[in-house]
């Protein structure tokens, strides 16, 4: 895949930018436009505080998701750009794009010392279940159950909405997918799902989770 191409089939027009050094500072922008010809972008300004402190930082990570993986590159300045009263970053292609290559890499099993759990209704009964989060990707999750709360959940069943919630990192409410199942024990089964339909609010807290929890 080429940059062009990458740029172009970002899962939303949301990137983050992270002053290298600085990682706990992530601002969420909103791209406005894609110039392919001239291989450029244009990105939303933020507000006037995260503004100053972009400005004064060095080395800019521009980040996004393709294609459910992590992806990012460097910028060494934000160049401004205005247009009557509005003001964007003008953002050249990069030459090399960072990306991580494959799903499973991108996924992290919840702490043990974190509570992680996912409550749905179940499809056939709507009783309330609440399962164990296992395991957590930007694209999807693992979930834990008893088998008696299994009943229904074939693959390709889809569930929402669904309370994702864990302990000091993230609470939201997301669609998701069962892709797959595996039985670890007599008294517990996986269930392999992936989030559907997913607003960008949603996408940049579950990106934001997934690494702060790789941090952990």
């Amino acid at each position: 895949m080429s940059q062009q191409d990458t740029i172009i089939t970002a899962r939303s027009p949301h990137f983050w930018l992270i002053p290298e050094g600085d990682e706990d500072f992530q601002i969420a922008v909103q791209m406005v436009s894609n110039d392919p010809e001239n291989r450029r972008f244009l990105i939303d300004q933020p507000k006037e505080i995260p503004l100053r402190h972009l400005k004064a930082s060095g080395r800019i990570r521009v980040q996004a998701v393709i294609d459910q993986l992590a992806s990012w590159f460097y910028v060494n300045n934000l160049k401004e750009k205005i247009e009557g009263t509005d003001r964007y970053f003008e953002i050249p292609y990069p030459d090399q794009i960072d990306r991580l290559q494959r799903r499973n890499v991108f996924r992290v099993h919840i702490p043990p010392d974190v509570t992680g759990v996912v409550e749905f209704f179940q499809p056939t009964t709507s009783t309330l279940w609440v399962g164990r989060l296992d395991d957590l990707s930007a694209g999807g999750c693992a979930i834990a159950l008893r088998p008696d709360q299994a009943i229904g959940l074939d693959l390709g069943v889809q569930l929402s909405p669904v309370k994702l919630s864990i302990d000091g990192f993230a609470d939201l409410s997301v669609n998701l997918v069962i892709r797959n199942q595996r039985i670890v024990s007599p008294g517990e089964w996986i269930f392999g799902a992936e989030f559907v339909d997913l607003g960008p609010l949603e996408s940049q807290q579950l990106d934001r989770v997934v690494m702060q929890l790789q941090r952990t």
